[in-house]
């Protein structure tokens, strides 16, 4: 099975705003995290970022990495019993990933 390791480019700068976000209020906090006690009752306050607004209507507009409609149609033929699997296609995507683990490595090798 071959995963595919293309980003979204917006996704990729999310992530990494919000790494940088985090970053500086550990900073700001002394490593403490985000949460500060607001009294002895235990009461916590959170404050949450402009990336976690963007995060959230990202994930409500259906940006998802998996498909959904088609994870159905599969658990739907698992229980009609009608799947099928090709096991040759299985072997030669393992052949495929081996082979290309394989040239990575010599290639590395060869540094």
């Amino acid at each position: 099975m071959k995963v595919d390791s293309t980003t979204h480019s917006g996704l990729q700068s999310l992530k990494d705003g919000l790494q940088r976000t985090q970053q500086g209020e550990a900073a700001a906090t002394g490593g403490a995290g985000a949460s500060t006690a607001a009294g002895s009752a235990g009461d916590a306050n959170v404050n949450l970022s402009g990336l976690s607004s963007q995060l959230h209507s990202l994930a409500s507009a259906g940006a998802s990495d998996i498909d959904t409609a088609h994870v159905e149609s599969i658990k739907q033929a698992i229980k009609d019993g009608t799947l099928t699997i090709d096991s040759g296609k299985i072997a030669d995507g393992v052949l495929a990933t081996a082979r290309e683990l394989l040239q990575k490595n010599s290639q590395s090798a060869g540094n």
